[in-house]
């Protein structure tokens, strides 16, 4: 008996999005190509900080958070199959996540706007001593917070190298060094048109039965592609690592403007700001001042701490906040784009919604909320 020979998949985008994605598809028989501009995981995959806050980044319920929800209970199960494939350790840690009012009257708000959580019992309410015996060294005058405990952490750098390993081990093909200019298109009488791959910077195609672009920030730069160029923007983000040699705390923590995550041999990485400043990478002053003076308001001993790491990224931003995931416009063309500050957190649900879409299957969750057509030129 013959063995059926999956579709080529193309893929445009080499960051965790796409690199996923192709991972799944080749698990499920499919023949897939990645084409990465520059070396893959190269952009806001390996920059990104590593939340998993499936609770703390969402203050409301809705479409958001459950598919926050699905993609954060995906991840042991993932995190084990990794670890298995590629022999690398991802830093998937624990210990929750904590939000704290700086003053009574912030924590006052705090606790309205995460009632249904507390109410669900997703949350928990912690006054002052409660605080104190989670995490010791946060500053003496923080009133409270409210904890998360099912959030977790993972580490990005890390977690990339293995879902390229175990891609490269089910044999996707990555080529690079070449950009995707322009979406190759056929138009066809009385039905839509379709995809038939990509045209690359120096004039050659690419041809395949179905094209994903996953190309994070710079999705609508792609010639072609029915969307429209505000669809997908940059938003920048600056970061810094401190080390003071010890370990200063056991979770992840949100408060005075910034997010701190601890990492296992002790670093301390803080984030972030949110800058629209088109393609422009950089550290500024203003975005360290904000940063470190955000950090030093909820851990005061952390002033003594070495400065061992600076940088920013570009998250793909939506004017409402949902990534686009769905086919748009014409046949055989699927986007995965716009997952913006949770790129990380939605990559194994994102994985398995395009895999689904291309294989004809029913994707795990509703696409609705999330159609790219929202955000569609046409």
């Amino acid at each position: 008996m013959k063995r059926k020979v999956g579709p080529h998949v193309l893929i445009v985008g080499g960051g965790i999005m796409g690199t996923s994605a192709a991972l799944e598809l080749a698990r499920q028989g499919a023949r897939v190509t990645v084409l990465e501009k520059a070396l893959p995981g190269a952009e806001a995959s390996s920059a990104a900080a590593g939340i998993l806050g499936a609770e703390i980044e969402n203050e409301r319920p809705g479409p958001m958070t459950d598919l926050c929800r699905k993609s954060h209970a995906l991840y042991p199960a993932w995190v084990d199959f990794l670890q298995a494939e590629s022999g690398v350790h991802v830093g998937f840690a624990g210990g929750g996540a904590l939000e704290l009012g700086t003053s009574r009257e912030e924590l006052g708000k705090l606790k309205k706007a995460r009632t249904y959580q507390l109410r669900e019992g997703r949350a928990k309410l912690l006054d002052r001593r409660a605080l104190e015996r989670l995490e010791p060294r946060l500053a003496a005058d923080l009133p409270g917070g409210v904890y998360f405990p099912t959030d977790r952490s993972i580490v990005p750098p890390a977690l990339f190298r293995a879902v390229h390993l175990a891609a490269l081990a089910h044999g996707v093909e990555f080529r690079t060094g070449k950009s995707a200019v322009r979406l190759v298109t056929e138009e066809r009488e009385k039905r839509p048109a379709r995809a038939l791959g990509i045209e690359l910077d120096d004039e050659t195609r690419i041809e395949a039965d179905v094209t994903v672009v996953a190309a994070g920030s710079w999705t609508t730069l792609l010639q072609g592609l029915p969307l429209e160029r505000g669809a997908v923007v940059p938003a920048r983000g600056q970061l810094v690592e401190l080390d003071r040699g010890a370990r200063y705390l056991e979770r992840v923590i949100f408060g005075g403007g910034v997010y701190l995550i601890p990492r296992a041999d002790g670093r301390l990485l803080i984030g972030s700001t949110l800058e629209f400043v088109g393609y422009q990478k950089g550290v500024t002053a203003a975005g360290l001042h904000h940063l470190l003076g955000g950090a030093l308001r909820l851990i005061p001993e952390l002033d003594g701490a070495e400065v061992t790491r600076s940088w920013s990224n570009f998250r793909p931003y939506t004017r409402d906040h949902l990534p686009l995931i769905g086919r748009v416009g014409m046949d055989g063309l699927v986007v995965a784009s716009g997952h913006y500050r949770n790129g990380i957190l939605l990559a194994p649900i994102t994985a398995r919604i395009v895999a689904a879409l291309v294989l004809g299957q029913r994707p795990p969750i509703g696409l609705g909320p999330f159609d790219p057509r929202r955000a569609s030129g046409r």
